[in-house]
Order: structure tokens, then sequence, then C-alpha cells
């Protein structure tokens, strides 16, 4: 494949004098924004060193936020596959697992991020007629039937208990969340990238005649405001994104179909009873314990290197997402309740009081149906009227008539959408990433994401409009 770039129609800078021209402005710093902001600035950078006379434009990337990835992003189960995806997705799944392979190889996963070697198993009950979760199909192949000696050292095994083995290398892997999202953080840090945090965008303005932007206003601490000029916006804001999308084009035809209300889920971790620093050498290993459980609700445990368990899958009661992650916290009832279980499932001894590490809850951006939003969204869908205003769109992405001959790079403009990951966010951002900046520079993705667009999965709430 060519270089990732286009030739601009005209320059830009940032409103607060930056050196360099702003091209494309990122919002949200969750995993799905850094690796989007990753891969583009690889692009970007690669760009520069065949034309190093040119100054590369600058990525901006804008958090509500404190800090990077606030929400689902830095407190996920970390398990990384390239299975259990629906046909939409599936493609896009089996590229950002060799993404993962590749970049664990190039910059010492192990150390960087705790990169390892994964093995999930599912409990059953002997004689069970129901519908198993996770499902036979969810793995790379057939679940394979294992002795009850082969769960993990800290799972307390019952009689009539039935274990399968669903996934495992190489096609299962496991990494630390947040240490991933840092390190993509200071890799985009180090190729030039800036942030915003505490940052809000409010309204988006296009020039005349032509289907791209040319300021994006933005909101920060203690009332102050700025704007930024540029050519692309993408919105990869999570179960926020909807929230953004109407908020920048209030007047659009479409809305994200999302539902965040019920997308929540509590979680903690707590010490793996027994631990031993050699048992990191095995890798991680994941256990769902959905189908035993008596209440209806789900649970699954992982386990992390240093000796932690993480405890999630038993959802959340449902609430109204608030208007940023910082305020959103664990339901303690609900933790009250997944404690109760673990003390019944693992080894932890039954007159020890269990520390609990790091509670939580996080909403995952849902998309209805059940699989993400990769696109570029059509300008005539935005509301955005002009007199002079190029409404037409590309029949193909990467068309020469949108990309003249190589100059400085450039992306096409407009406004792109990356969410409604769900519980697959931090398994499908490398690939997400990749497929996102190509968009960005008008080509064809490196995998059919024909299935993932808005126009397609949004027509049923266009009547609510």
């Amino acid at each position: 494949m060519g270089p990732l770039w286009s030739t601009p129609k005209r320059s830009s800078r940032v409103d607060n004098g930056e050196s360099s021209p702003t091209d494309t402005v990122i919002l949200g710093a969750g995993v799905i924004g850094l690796a989007t902001a990753y891969q583009l600035s690889l692009a970007f950078a690669e760009a520069q060193q065949l034309l190093h006379n040119h100054v590369p434009p600058r990525i901006v990337v804008i958090e509500p936020s404190k800090h990077i990835s606030p929400g689902a992003s830095g407190q996920a189960t970390g398990g990384l596959g390239d299975f259990g995806f629906g046909p939409e997705t599936a493609p896009l799944g089996a590229l950002s697992y060799r993404l993962f392979q590749e970049i664990a190889a190039r910059h010492d996963g192990k150390d960087e991020f705790a990169f390892s070697d994964q093995v999930v198993y599912r409990v059953t009950p002997e004689n069970f007629s129901g519908t198993p979760k996770p499902p036979d199909d969810w793995g790379p192949a057939p679940p394979i039937e294992q002795p009850l000696t082969a769960l993990p050292s800290w799972i307390k095994p019952a009689d009539g208990w039935t274990v399968q083995r669903l996934a495992g290398p190489p096609n299962g892997a496991h990494l630390d969340p947040a240490s991933f999202c840092k390190f993509l953080f200071e890799q985009c840090k180090s190729l030039g990238v800036r942030f915003y945090f505490n940052a809000t965008a409010t309204a988006v303005q296009p020039p005349d005649g032509a289907p791209r932007f040319s300021t994006l206003s933005v909101q920060g601490p203690v009332g102050t405001r700025w704007n930024i000029r540029c050519r692309s916006i993408v919105i990869a804001a999570g179960p926020w994104s909807v929230r953004v999308f109407s908020r920048l084009f209030p007047g659009a035809k479409i809305k994200l179909p999302m539902n965040a209300t019920g997308s929540a889920g509590n979680h903690f971790r707590i010490r793996t009873p027994g631990w031993h620093p050699d048992d990191d050498k095995k890798g991680s290993e994941q256990v769902f314990l959905n189908n035993i459980i008596q209440t209806g609700k789900g649970l699954d445990i992982t386990s992390f290197p240093g000796g932690t368990l993480y405890i999630g899958g038993y959802g959340a009661v449902p609430k109204e997402l608030p208007d940023s992650a910082d305020a959103v916290e664990a339901q303690p009832r609900e933790i009250n309740a997944m404690v109760n279980l673990v003390k019944q499932y693992t080894k932890v001894p039954s007159d020890q009081e269990l520390e609990i590490l790091e509670p939580g809850r996080c909403y995952r951006p849902l998309a209805i149906p059940n699989h993400p939003i990769i696109t570029k969204v059509d300008w005539s869908l935005l509301g955005i009227h002009s007199s002079t205003m190029i409404t037409t769109q590309l029949k193909h992405p990467g068309s020469p008539s949108e990309r003249p001959a190589l100059s400085c790079p450039s992306t096409i403009g407009g406004i792109f959408v990356n969410t409604g990951h769900h519980s697959d966010g931090m398994t499908l951002s490398l690939g997400s990433g990749r497929v996102m900046s190509e968009l960005l520079f008008g080509l064809p993705p490196s995998v059919n994401i024909s299935g993932l667009g808005i126009e397609m999965i949004s027509s049923p709430f266009k009547s609510l409009l």
C-alpha cells in the first residue's frame, strides 16, 4: 500500500499561534481516540521522511476529562483475540489482533503494557440444556472439554461442573489496558500529537464551497475559549459520541444510534489467592462463570500479572449516562453482590476480609445493532447549509480527483466517526485506528468495513428526528 496522504487544497494554522498547521482534531482520548491519533501520526511521520522540506500537519486530541482513558478504556478486562466477532466486524478484529502482535514485538509489549498469552475457559453445569455463554461458536474453534484440574489454581471447583477451553494462543492474548493507553499516549506525544484536557468542542464552522471544516470552537477550564482551524474532525468519544455529534450538528438528519443507559458494568480487582511470581510465566487466564450463576447475572474473572484478579461481567443497575466519565462511580450494592460470588467461586479464605482494589463502573459505547460505527459521514446529512457549499461526496474513497499529486500531506476533510465498540474497544483499537486513518486520507480501508457505516445502522432512528 502506498503512502497515506493527499495534497491539501489550502493551508491552515491553529489560531493560538502554533507553527504547524492543524489538519485533524480527534474528540476523545480513550483507546479508540489514542489509536486513531497514533495511526494517523505514523502516516504523517512517514510523509515527513519523504517530504522533509514540509512542516507536518498537526493532530490535536480534545478530552473533556483531566487525563487519558477516563472511561472503559482504562478499566477494561484486557483480553485480545482474533475471534468472537460478528460477520461485519470479523475482518477488523483479525487486522487489529495482527497489529497488536506486531506492536508488542516491536516495542517490548511484555514490559511496556504486560502483553502475554491468554487462555479462556468456560464453566458449565453437567447436563446443561440452556444456551451457553459465551456460545460454542464464540472461540476460534469448537470448545474443547477439559478436566476440572485444567482450571486456574485460584478457582474453587465444585462437583457437577464441566469445563471447556474456548481459546488460547496463538489466537488469544492479554494486556494491561491502562498501561497500553499510557503507551499510546507517550507514542503520540513523541510523534507530535498535541493534547488538550478539561476541554470540550462546542461548535464547528465550515468554509463556503468545500465539504470540510475551517474552525472548531473549544471551551477549556475556567471559561477559557479558543478556536482551532482544521480540515477533519473525528468523533471518538465512546458512549458520549452521540452527545458530541448532536451538539456539533444540532440540525443533522441523523443521530448516532447508541444506547448508553444499559451498557455499564461494575468491576474491581482482588489479590490472587496463593499467587507466586512464577505464575505470571504462563500468561493470563480468564474463566467465564455465567452458566453457573443462579441469579441470572454473569461473572468472569481474569488474571493480571503481579498477582491480581479482575472481576467483571456482572453488569450494573441502569443509570443515565452522566456528563463526563469523571462522574461515573461504582455501585456499592452491585459490588457487594459480586464480592459474595467471588468468595463462593475462588479460593479466598472464608475467614479473610477481602481487599477490594480499584472498584469502578464504566459505560461501554453500545451501538444498535451491536457493532462499531467507523465511517465518514456524508456531508449532506450534517444539516449544514451554505449557499455555495459543495455537498457532493466521493463515490469511492481515495479517488484521483480528491487526491492530487503528492505534496504536503493532508486528510481529505470532513466529519468522521469511530465509536460503538462496546466491550471490544481494546481488542479492536489498533485496527479501528488504522482503517480510520485510511478513511481520513480518502483511501480504501485495509479490510472490509462496509457493514460499519452510519447510514445503514441509523436509518430506523430517522423517524425520531
